[in-house]
């Protein structure tokens, strides 16, 4: 049995895991909500960004349908060791997709974050629509168990860039704490120097402030993601680089299926569907941006890039604050309480380009904006992390 002090802080008592069992149960008669899982290796990416919808019925003995555990077990095809190897207490695992880390060399493990927040164990730690889960292929050494291998966050990445013009991207590390073992929901980003961001052979190295500019020349459909030697790589995000005003990500006409890349695989981003790719670019916010009270968005604003004619756009946001949850409503203006994870959509403009203004300052709270654009034969996005939704967080 694999004991660490990292894990035994984590363990749950018996209570814990009655009510672990009854929310799983309660959870299954009801689909989910819909997260992000990627896995990163020791020295490479095991699975890039995998969208799964929870709530099927309970796919880890003792943990809740909406757990991290089944967010992670759907996404890999069951390809894991399912937290079995701590005698099905669950809490952490050793092997994932074939990779095994059992805290028997160097304190290697797999280190959970939960939208780059320190996890408090993959079985206790229930999501909400729209999180996002890496799990991180980690050195964590006594006495304080703290993690070595930090992710990368790559934000400002723009939808679309004109061929030959330069543009800028962030690159953070996301930090706990030094000095102890970190709590759950620990971690805050800072600028990462020295971290190389890439895409389509093109390279740049982050400065002190973590910023890195690039110029792309090949038009077409890239990936672009940070990386650097001893941390966990970002999110490969889609690049639409054009040529002139084409739109088409190059000089030729669109393919039948959308090709713009959203993974490193390749894979088409989840954003598209149909004949025609709509991508939301959005003005002043990032995806993972933390912001005060007073840098926060009054006006969600933002330009859909598409193959085909824009009908409309639509836009959905709510709002979390610690344990409570609320939506905004479009026919109101205004916040309303509503279930975790639910919201509805309200129309914004009737073109390719839209700005709402909110009536007042964003309060303190985790958001979570979801842009829908529809084209005249009505395709429509669909919600993926980075390009048609964003979360950010007010602070």
């Amino acid at each position: 049995m694999l004991v660490t002090a990292s894990r035994v802080r984590r363990a749950a008592s018996a209570s814990a895991a009655l009510l672990g069992a009854f929310f799983a149960v309660a959870q299954a008669a009801a689909a989910g909500p819909t997260v992000t899982v990627r896995v990163e290796g020791e020295s490479s990416t095991l699975l890039p960004a995998t969208t799964v919808t929870l709530g099927s019925p309970e796919p880890v003995s003792g943990c809740a349908g909406n757990s991290v555990a089944a967010a992670i077990n759907l996404a890999v095809g069951g390809n894991w060791d399912h937290g079995e190897a701590n005698h099905g207490a669950g809490d952490f695992t050793q092997t994932i997709l074939g990779e095994a880390h059992a805290f028997t060399h160097d304190s290697d493990t797999w280190a959970e974050w939960v939208d780059y927040r320190w996890g408090g164990g993959i079985c206790s730690d229930l999501l909400s629509e729209g999180d996002e889960v890496v799990m991180v292929a980690d050195h964590e050494p006594e006495p304080f168990f703290s993690p070595t291998v930090l992710p990368l966050v790559i934000t400002g990445v723009p939808a679309t860039v004109q061929s030959g013009s330069p543009f800028s991207v962030k690159v953070s590390a996301v930090h706990t704490p030094g000095g102890a073992f970190p709590e759950a929901g620990q971690g805050a980003p800072e600028a990462a120097a020295g971290v190389t961001v890439s895409a389509d052979g093109v390279s740049a190295m982050t400065g002190p402030d973590g910023t890195a500019t690039l110029t792309l020349s090949a038009a077409g459909a890239v990936a672009l993601r940070a990386s650097e030697p001893g941390e966990a790589s970002s999110r490969a995000f889609g690049v639409c680089v054009h040529n002139g005003n084409d739109g088409n990500c190059g000089t030729t006409p669109p393919p039948a299926t959308p090709q713009l890349p959203a993974q490193s695989t390749g894979a088409p981003s989840p954003a598209y569907r149909g004949a025609f790719a709509l991508v939301p670019h959005l003005d002043g916010l990032s995806d993972g941006g933390v912001y005060t009270p007073a840098q926060a968005p009054r006006v969600l604003s933002g330009t859909v890039i598409s193959h085909a004619s824009v009908a409309t756009v639509s836009i959905e946001l709510r709002r979390r604050y610690r344990t409570r949850c609320w939506a905004y409503d479009g026919v109101r203006e205004r916040f309303v309480r509503a279930r975790c994870g639910h919201g509805s959509f309200f129309k914004v403009a009737s073109g390719a380009s839209f700005s709402y203004l909110l009536p007042s300052a964003l309060p303190l709270g985790r958001y979570v904006l979801d842009v829908r654009a529809t084209d005249a034969d009505g395709n429509s996005t669909e919600p993926a992390r980075g390009s048609s939704r964003l979360v950010f967080y007010v602070r």
